[in-house]
């Protein structure tokens, strides 16, 4: 069995993704529509209005290194992320060898040496 989108979902237009949410879950959230391919760096672009938006709330604060960036856009790069999103695994049980390469990479330029263990939730706030 392929997964596959709805036949409905072709053709949503920024115009109509908030009216298309709302029909299946409360969509109450900001008047824009994220456009992922145009937003860059500190920018967010607004699909819906065609407007730049200096990115002030970072999701939160889950994407620091802003939108776009060049060194997580190489192939070999976006591969790994792929396979990891699409499993998903639950890291505190579950480990990778993807998960042990963030761990190093983490370690060794965003580590202190008075702060040498990590706790990592993806959780949200």
């Amino acid at each position: 069995m392929n997964p596959t989108l709805a036949p409905s979902s072709a053709g949503i237009t920024p115009d109509k993704v908030h009216e298309t949410i709302a029909k299946h879950m409360l969509a109450d959230g900001f008047d824009f529509v994220l456009d992922l391919e145009k937003s860059e760096g500190v920018y967010m672009y607004d699909s819906r209005h065609g407007k730049r938006l200096l990115d002030f709330f970072s999701f939160f604060a889950t994407n620091p290194v802003g939108m776009n960036h060049p060194g997580m856009k190489t192939p070999e790069f976006t591969k790994k992320l792929l396979r990891a999103a699409l499993h998903n695994p639950s890291n505190s049980d579950v480990y990778t060898v993807e998960m042990a390469e963030f761990v190093e990479t983490f370690g060794a330029h965003a580590m202190p040496g008075y702060l040498p263990h990590l706790f990592l939730v993806a959780g949200g706030t």
